[in-house]
């Protein structure tokens, strides 16, 4: 079995030394499938085998002509884990064939390390490497990446670990929400802010339609898959096709599904059950560390210890609507006055409050934010939580989200839910 391994343990970890010595066996196989990807472009329309294609699978820029074959990223949904599994062992495969390097294994980059500096590899920074005492443009360069340390609250895992359950109600499991229109704990946390920590501005990661083009890519979501495989090995976890965990027919979609990437012609196909199996010949990989931090721990025993929130035989809660449209350009603040008894606020700092802002339209790429309320204009700010908007701005223009704002029940909540919002 193939393992993939944490790259703090692969960097030379200084930019000096990665564009002048020898890297380690692991990112230099990288590096050479990523350059034989790239020149398979050189040659005319992106092939199967070629960089474009593995990225266009992920999604595509306004300008490409689109294909079957491309923008299938499965965000803001029940199969992001899976669908995004299934694409990185297709990823692997390619690289295997081109190097000619069968016991290769992707690396990851586990930025919530307690000992991780958060920033890139200089493998991947550098804009040269030396190869065999020449110097030679770097692959696993991209440009336009931020190069600041990723924010320590960005990677915070414990928040997704300490879900008990796969799915649940109107609330965020690890994988996802009923009904499918919220995305997941551990998509929105850390998965989409590193994608707009990293990409910044005008990085390739700040938007799904280009995301997949930055070898980055591909380490920050074999970390992602990671997080899978760590939750799963909680005790507690409940899979969404657990006996009660979820509506008969979505585990009959779950366990049907089928991912498919490559030649349109002749599909490499991806069944559930098999990507579900990382023994399986189709995955073959293992981890080299799944070890779960103490905090994540104890996250996931005040879990245990709240009842792990709304669960599927509790009925829906329900939302009162707040009728409020309005625009909000990245990077700037916003005031809105609502009725107070209408959000069901006092003076008294409330010990749990959910937001769902629906019918969510984006422009810019990426953005974050922090949504606070205040029972009066000038009262004392409770925090509801944060959201990103990456996997929402590159996609059809007409598309709309839901985002559901909350508080981790590790953390000072709220306990009343309110209000949804249009913007």
């Amino acid at each position: 079995m193939r393992v993939r391994r944490d790259v703090a343990g692969l960097t030379l970890g200084d930019p000096a030394k990665a564009g002048t010595e020898a890297w380690d066996p692991v990112l230099d196989t990288y590096a050479r499938g990523v350059r034989l990807m790239k020149d398979l472009d050189l040659h005319g329309p992106p092939v199967p085998e070629s960089w474009m294609w593995a990225a266009n699978t992920h999604g595509i820029e306004e300008t490409t002509s689109p294909r079957p074959a491309w923008a299938q990223c499965a965000h803001h949904s029940l199969f992001f884990l899976p669908w995004h599994r299934a694409y990185l062992a297709w990823f692997e495969a390619t690289i295997r064939r081109l190097t000619g390097e069968d016991d290769w294994a992707l690396p990851y980059w586990d930025y919530s390390s307690p000992t991780s500096d958060r920033l890139l590899p200089p493998e991947l920074t550098v804009r040269t490497r030396t190869v065999d005492g020449q110097p030679q443009d770097n692959p696993l360069f991209s440009p336009d990446r931020s190069p600041d340390p990723i924010p320590v609250r960005d990677v915070d895992v414990a928040f997704a670990l300490g879900r008990l359950r796969f799915v649940m109600q109107m609330e965020r499991g690890f994988g996802g929400v009923l009904p499918d229109r919220f995305d997941g704990a551990v998509e929105l946390l850390p998965h989409n802010f590193v994608h707009g920590d990293i990409g910044g501005d005008l990085g390739l990661m700040r938007s799904p339609a280009t995301a997949a083009q930055d070898p980055v890519f591909w380490l920050h979501h074999a970390n992602i898959d990671r997080l899978w495989e760590m939750w799963l090995s909680l005790e507690g976890s409940v899979r969404l096709t657990d006996p009660g965990a979820a509506p008969a027919a979505l585990v009959t979609q779950w366990r049907s599904a089928t991912f498919w990437f490559g030649d349109e012609g002749s599909p490499t196909t991806y069944p559930m059950d098999v990507v579900e199996d990382l023994s399986s010949a189709q995955m073959d990989y293992s981890y080299e560390s799944v070890d779960v931090p103490d905090a994540v721990r104890e996250a996931r025993e005040a879990a245990l210890t709240a009842g792990g929130g709304l669960s599927l035989d509790e009925s829906e809660p329900e939302w009162e609507p707040v009728g409020a449209t309005f625009d909000l350009p990245s990077g700037e603040d916003r005031d809105l006055r609502f009725d107070g008894g209408a959000l069901g606020l006092d003076e008294a700092a409330p010990s749990r409050l959910m937001l769902e802002l629906a019918g969510v339209t984006a422009t810019d790429p990426h953005a974050a934010y922090v949504v606070e309320v205040r029972s009066t204009p000038d009262g004392d700010a409770h925090t509801a939580g944060r959201f990103s908007t990456f996997g929402l701005a590159g996609t059809p223009v007409d598309e709309v989200r839901n985002y559901l704002v909350e508080r981790p029940r590790c953390c000072p909540t709220f306990s009343r839910r309110a209000g949804r919002a249009a913007g």
